[in-house]
């Protein structure tokens, strides 16, 4: 019925304004009005097939007198369409007229359909079978006749059908209910190839209309070379993919923007960046053309959230660039990026199947945070690199805080670059306990770094500012080198697990490096733990299970770290040499009072003991949470509840002369 509407709308006067709808309607008036002299000529001859061999054993009021009255409406029409063949109309007119003749049709088919329920009741057998043909086969004439006039045939075929076969069904005849439904069927496949030839004609029209305007357009242009100049430069400037603009128009309109507001900027405006949560998923999963069209619907569906008042450009891969410049957006901005993350989450329906994603966007204001393109961009980015670590799949706004954050990140690269961290980064231990034996079967390396300048720097700080700045490796050298010369002094039994950076892994020269340093060493390559992210292996799946099959080569050991919040994929899982899976802590706070929790803690137990793998559950901090562990089957624990990373020293003393832990009171927490 909406398909109706639609075509039924193209009808009406206002729409004329459409070039295309326009040629349309003219097309469809030739059609009708070159064929309907035709078409009533048929109807009178079938309706007199009807007739004649029943001229008196019905009424003549219905043998003669309707009949005649239709017959006059018929030639009448007739010569009517044939003297309009060769006027010209207006397109208002045009459009006045295929408006009403749906109405003009519908009101000929109640007639028609009237007068034949009449004659049918009478329940002359063989005069019942000639109307039900001349019914159908006046409607099939109606038609093909006006194949192009859709609208109109539908209305007619509804109005004739559907109760036709209403009440032919209710006779409770055999014979006329299956040749009712036979004939619905044949109608609706009938007007289903209708549709197929009306949109046939409509393309046709609409490929006739562009080489049109193709051909008045290169007629306009002055030379050849002025419409190339105006190609390549719009190739040079719009996204092939998504049609948006590009990133060098992105980058030209930003700094046109800010140049006209050199010295006192007066003009606000907003930059945004968004980027796709779960792009490369999509893309390993479904295949680069799934990928090529999620970003084709997703630059469809920003353009439906922001309209035309704000540019959208594809700044390459799932990135997207926003420029704000309307005051009353600017205001809004905090709503504007929420609406785009609550969009992006809805589903995407593609040829491959529904897919799900997010969205993250940073955004910064101009001139208040920043007052150079340049730097524009670059807060921007920031601000969604900020979202990414912080609050995934949200928009945040840069503000004075992430300049503060952007200027302290900038004095520890400054510190890393000039310091001496052989001297300055040190090794912390934590232990991993064995709940069955209570002694403990190994510690945990991590990373510490004091600053005369800076102090203490949290690891997570400083070691993602050593990523981004490259030198991540030159860190884990250092840092591997400390953790073995001290757990060279440890008893035999123990093992020392060590973590490693997704970069560590994408880097053969760091991964040769740790190969030299653990064959150097006089702590057992058997005893080492090398922990990765379930996010770093899938940054470079490949590249990531060579480095490591390197260092299981070497005897070294492989555990899985923070197992359950990456992608978790069983595939990637049974792929890699892994010997242990280690749980996040995030599973473990609410395990007492969570069933789901404990369900899923169960199932990655049994997962592992199915695998023959290892399983260490990190955090554990309250007596309920080990004693619900235990009972669960869990062997390897680490965190608070044992003790806190500890320096050497105090690691030696934590394990004791028997390696017992009964006696260790809360004090060792």
């Amino acid at each position: 019925m909406s398909l109706l509407l639609k075509y039924i709308s193209h009808f009406k006067i206002k729409d004329l304004g459409c070039e295309n709808q326009v040629t349309l309607n003219r097309e469809r008036h030739e059609v009708m009005t070159r064929q309907a002299p035709l078409m009533y000529a048929a109807f009178i001859i079938n309706m007199i097939a009807l007739l004649y061999p029943h001229w008196d054993n019905v009424p003549h009021i219905l043998s003669l007198l309707i009949p005649g009255i239709f017959v006059t409406v018929f030639i009448h029409h007739g010569f009517m369409e044939y003297n309009n063949i060769k006027r010209h109309k207006s397109d208002e007119q045009i459009a006045q007229k295929l408006y009403s003749s749906m109405w003009e049709s519908s009101a000929f088919a109640i007639a028609l359909l009237v007068w034949s329920y009449l004659l049918f009741s009478y329940e002359i057998p063989m005069l019942q079978i000639q109307i039900m043909i001349f019914l159908y086969m006046t409607l099939t004439v109606f038609a093909f006749f006006l194949m192009y006039v859709l609208p109109t045939v539908v209305l007619v075929s509804v109005i004739i059908l559907v109760p036709s076969t209403i009440y032919l069904v209710m006779t409770g005849d055999v014979v006329f209910s299956a040749l009712s439904l036979n004939t619905m069927f044949i109608a609706l496949t009938v007007i289903f190839l209708l549709f197929n030839q009306y949109e046939i004609l409509t393309n046709l029209i609409n490929q006739k209309l562009k080489l049109t305007r193709q051909k008045q357009s290169l007629v306009e242009q002055a030379t050849k070379l002025e419409i190339m100049n105006d190609q390549n430069l719009q190739l040079a400037n719009i996204d092939t993919l998504t049609a948006l603009p590009n990133r060098r128009s992105f980058f030209a309109q930003l700094e046109q923007l800010t140049s006209k507001n050199t010295g006192r900027p007066t003009q606000k405006l907003v930059v945004g960046l968004m980027d796709l949560d779960g792009f490369k998923r999509i893309n390993d999963v479904f295949g680069h053309p799934a990928g090529d069209a999620l970003l084709v619907k997703t630059s469809q569906r920003l353009q439906d959230i922001l309209g035309t008042d704000i540019n959208i450009s594809r700044l390459g891969g799932d990135e997207f660039g926003i420029i704000i410049t309307n005051s009353c957006q600017i205001d809004d901005i905090q709503n504007i990026g929420q609406s785009i993350c609550d969009a992006m989450r809805q589903v995407f329906h593609l040829k491959e199947g529904s897919v799900q994603i997010a969205a993250t966007i940073g955004f910064v204001e101009y001139p208040q945070m920043a007052p150079t393109s340049q730097l524009l961009f670059e807060r921007a980015d920031y601000a969604l690199c900020y979202s990414k670590q912080h609050s995934k799949g949200q928009a945040v706004i840069f503000s004075t805080e992430h300049e503060t954050i952007i200027r302290n990140i900038s004095n520890i690269e400054h510190q890393l670059r000039e310091t001496d961290l052989e001297q300055e980064l040190s090794i912390v231990f934590q232990p991993i306990i064995d709940v069955q034996t209570n002694k403990t079967s190994g510690f945990e390396a991590l990373a510490r770094w004091e600053n005369p300048t800076l102090g203490q720097v949290s690891p997570d700080v400083f070691i993602g500012a050593a990523e981004q700045m490259g030198i991540i490796g030159k860190l884990t050298i250092i840092l591997l080198r400390k953790a073995l010369k001290a757990a060279s002094q440890w008893p035999d039994d123990l093992y020392m697990s060590f973590n490693l950076s997704i970069y560590d892994l994408s880097s053969p020269q760091t991964v040769l490096g740790l190969i030299s340093i653990v064959e150097k060493s006089d702590f057992p390559s058997h005893r080492i733990v090398f922990e990765i992210t379930e996010t770093a292996v899938m940054n470079d799946f490949k590249q990531a299970n060579e480095a490591l099959n390197l260092l299981k080569l070497q005897g070294a050991q492989i555990a899985l770290d923070d197992f359950g919040t990456g992608y978790s994929s069983l595939s990637y899982v049974q792929r890699m040499p892994l010997d242990r899976l280690k749980i996040d802590r995030s599973f473990i706070t609410d395990i007492a009072s969570d069933k789901h929790t404990r369900n899923i803690v169960q199932t990655i137990i049994d997962l592992c003991n199915n695998l023959n793998l290892d399983c260490i559950i990190e955090g554990v901090e309250e007596p309920e949470q080990l004693s619900i562990l235990k009972q669960m089957g869990c062997r390897y624990v680490q965190g608070y509840y044992f003790s806190k990373p500890l320096h050497h020293e105090d690691a030696l003393k934590f394990l004791g002369p028997k390696q017992n832990i009964n006696n260790k009171s809360a004090a060792a927490k």
